[in-house]
């Protein structure tokens, strides 16, 4: 058995069900392994889908993806995707090929210090310098992909290594080995018992509590627990912006994303005397866990799996090292009453009504183009029908964000931390393969959706339909809206026919002309067994370029 082999056999055993591929140099003999091996392999038109897709897979289950691309620009290009799951703490194995080891340093085809390019935005980044290395290197990479907080892992493997034969011994072994092999984020871990009492005692006394949701709770599973904790103290509950959601159903103490500038209630939190962050990061999206976003006097509380994150930022009144599930679950245990504070929720809840209602007689309108609220209006029906929901784009994604979250559920999907756009074609095929027997729904701007429109065809050949509406404004708006009044710099787009696009690559092209026919557009291409591509011309114009303050005007 050559190295080849062995890792993909190792990876099958692990089990590993999609490896997300684009060929080229020093990727040969992995490609060949892989016929026969029960492993499907995703080929792509670039590795930037690519590696989206392994870092989608990752954080979408739970278990790593894995992505697979050739030397030197290959590797470049899948780059984006590996720091995207660094962002947002998602399991990622990025496997890179390259020409043979014993000419490295001769200057080689593409040769590059791979390995050094990666390690920035990885747990751990290695070069395999022999086939009886790979076992040692491979556990040592997926163990740091999916232990404390998941991440990104690297392996560069040369020709030589996958065309030389593995002991004997190891590959005897491999079906034991591979068992052992950590492969899926598994977190259970209970908290400091006195830790978790003080942690109580502080939301029982405090008068203005709120729960933070992140990341970590999704791969805790601590949705419910949430939700149970809230119903029970009515503690209103926030998630954290792009961040994976575990919030799978309405409730009322659940007030939608954390973010100024789309939600009224998140103007308010500078009021919480308490916060309890649970899996979640206090960076840009949370004011640094500093004034003004907060008030100088709040106590946080922090949850979290990685003892590293308890204290990054912002020393905690209370920190306690475990996974947020368990520690939920510990806090409602422990509470002898359950404190209600109707009023501070009540006028939480108000604050997110008015600010939605300020800008709620744009999705009335009845011209053409279409405004962005008015698009959210005619999505906001399918969201109940337990499709799998995505996000790609700046100025169309702040307006989704601000009136689609009333719940987060593990279903729905963003860019994530980094704000990166143009995975959402790729990502709506991944989310697909993640839930075969559910539709998918994505919501795009063009400038994002011309990044990887190619991915159409991909889609096609692997039999993954989905819907993707195309809010299409002819510029980069979120940018655009930032700008001075009079002026725009390099934000401006020329107009592409998405519709006509995705009839050409063998997709059924859509084009809205009036407002009424796009929820019907959405309806039938749910029901059709391909994808289906939805242009809508929409209004340039965001939210800042609106005054909150002033009801808008139809």
């Amino acid at each position: 058995m050559n190295g080849a082999g062995w890792l993909v056999r190792a990876l099958k055993l692990s089990g590993v069900e999609y490896i997300f591929v684009l060929c080229g140099n020093g990727l040969a003999p992995f490609l060949e392994a892989c016929v026969g091996s029960g492993i499907k392999v995703i080929d792509t038109r670039n590795e930037q889908a690519a590696a989206y897709m392994a870092d989608i897979w990752g954080r979408g289950t739970g278990r790593i993806g894995v992505v697979a691309v050739s030397s030197g620009p290959g590797h470049t290009n899948a780059l984006t995707g590996l720091a995207n799951a660094y962002w947002d703490g998602g399991p990622m194995l990025l496997i890179s090929g390259c020409s043979d080891l014993k000419t490295r340093g001769r200057d080689h085809f593409q040769e590059l210090d791979q390995v050094g390019m990666a390690a920035p935005v990885c747990k751990y980044a290695g070069l395999v310098t022999s086939a009886a290395a790979l076992p040692h290197e491979l556990h040592k990479a997926l163990t740091s992909a999916v232990s404390g907080r998941p991440g990104p892992v690297h392996l560069t493997i040369p020709l030589d290594v996958w065309e030389a034969e593995v002991p004997e011994s190891e590959a005897a072994q491999l079906p034991a080995a591979a068992a052992k092999l950590p492969f899926r984020v598994v977190h259970s871990s209970r908290g400091n018992e006195e830790a978790v009492n003080r942690a109580v005692s502080l939301l029982l006394e405090a008068e203005k509590p709120v729960i933070i949701v992140g990341s970590g709770a999704f791969y805790a599973g601590a949705g419910g627990a949430v939700e149970e904790l809230a119903r029970k103290t009515d503690i209103p509950v926030f998630s954290q912006l792009w961040d994976r959601g575990c919030l799978d159903r309405k409730f009322p103490q659940y007030l939608g994303i954390a973010a100024t500038e789309l939600n009224g209630a998140t103007r308010l939190l500078h009021e919480a005397d308490v916060a309890l962050i649970l899996g979640a990061r206090l960076d840009y999206r949370l004011g640094y866990g500093r004034p003004p976003f907060w008030h100088s006097r709040v106590r946080f509380i922090r949850v979290d799996i990685e003892p590293g994150e308890l204290l990054r930022g912002v020393v905690p009144e209370v920190a306690v090292h475990g996974d947020p599930k368990s520690v939920v679950e510990q806090m409602k245990a422990m509470m002898p009453h359950s404190p209600h504070r109707p009023a501070w929720l009540e006028r939480l809840r108000q604050a997110r009504r008015e600010f939605i209602d300020r800008f709620a007689p744009l999705a009335l309108k009845e011209d053409m183009p279409l405004s962005a609220m008015r698009i959210c209006r005619e999505i906001k029906p399918f969201l109940d029908q337990d499709v799998s929901f995505l996000i790609d784009g700046g100025n169309i994604g702040r307006w989704a964000h601000m009136t689609l979250f009333d719940r987060h559920p593990a279903h729905w999907y963003t860019c994530g931390a980094s704000g990166v756009i143009g995975w959402g074609l790729p990502g709506a095929m991944t989310v697909r393969l993640l839930r075969p027997d559910h539709p998918v729904l994505l919501l795009s701007g063009d400038g994002s959706a011309g990044f990887t429109l190619a991915e159409i065809e991909t889609a096609l050949r692997f039999g993954t339909p989905y819907v993707a509406v195309i809010a299409h404004d002819g510029a980069w708006g979120i940018v655009s809206d930032g700008q001075k009044e009079g002026y725009s710099i390099a934000t401006k787009l020329g107009t592409i026919r998405f519709d006509k696009v995705a009839e050409a690559l063998g997709a059924c092209g859509v084009y809205i002309e009036k407002p009424d026919q796009l929820g019907r557009a959405i309806e039938e291409g749910l029901r059709r067994d391909t994808v289906t591509i939805i242009h809508v011309p929409t209004q340039l114009g965001g939210i800042a370029r609106l005054d909150p303050t002033q009801k808008v005007s139809c």
